[in-house]
């Protein structure tokens, strides 16, 4: 079966019927346009929340990032020192101003308020369950002065990581390979079988918060609100 609908709208290099697309890869370049637009909207919104950062908390010289990596901070160290804690490694050689430790952000040895800033970016959703989520924000509050975590909306209608819509509402339980492999951009694109997208799932362990529950996560805390036409779409903890 070919498309039945003017593929050019979609396949803008199509300069001719003739090419005769066939449908999976028309529906494949739609999902990447759909991800791209997704991204790059996403995009703008951590160029604001940088510039907030950098102004809020300009007088930070050390921060430490749980969950953090070079690629985060865009290959540069905008504060005199940043401290990467993630269990996989940054790699042997760093940009100036980073240094790293791995480790598990749940049970660091690192002494208390040895750091300016505690920084967390979109991490605290990745550790499945409520309890660890508890056990990271009180590092965070433990390790910093000043606390800075951000996170998406559970409430926000496109879950960021998946690339699904409405989905990450339903029962955890529901989302298993069906629900990965045919309800979620990312399944669409990348057709994983069963063994794979159970490993995917396992490894992102997502669990969204609402504000709410951040907000019992770090008492005490302000909680930065970012919309998108007049939803919100992430949170921040901060003090």
């Amino acid at each position: 079966m070919r498309c039945c609908i003017d593929r050019r709208a979609f396949c803008p290099w199509q300069h001719s019927a003739e090419l005769n697309f066939p449908d999976a890869l028309c529906a494949k370049i739609r999902l990447v346009s759909f991800a791209v637009l997704y991204r790059a909207v996403g995009g703008r919104f951590r160029r604001r929340r940088r510039g907030w950062l950098l102004s809020e908390f300009a007088e930070c010289r050390t921060v430490v990032d749980l969950g953090g990596t070079v690629e985060g901070w865009a290959g540069s160290a905008p504060f005199e020192s940043i401290t990467l804690v993630n269990i996989a490694s940054n790699g042997d050689h760093l940009p100036p101003g980073f240094r790293h430790v791995q480790a598990d952000a749940l049970c660091l040895a690192l002494p208390s308020a040895s750091f300016d800033l505690a920084y967390s970016n979109s991490a605290i959703e990745h550790l499945g369950t409520f309890e660890r989520q508890h056990q990271f924000a009180r590092q965070m509050l433990r390790l910093g002065r000043r606390v800075y975590c951000q996170t998406p909306d559970r409430w926000f209608p496109i879950e960021p990581h998946y690339l699904a819509v409405f989905l990450h509402w339903l029962p955890a339980g529901w989302f298993g390979h069906r629900a990965h492999r045919w309800l979620t951009a990312q399944g669409l694109a990348q057709r994983p079988n069963a063994e794979r997208s159970a490993e995917i799932r396992r490894r992102e362990a997502i669990r969204l918060l609402t504000k709410k529950e951040l907000q019992e996560l770090f008492p005490g805390c302000q909680i930065r609100v970012e919309r998108f036409c007049g939803w919100p779409k992430s949170y921040t903890a901060w003090r």
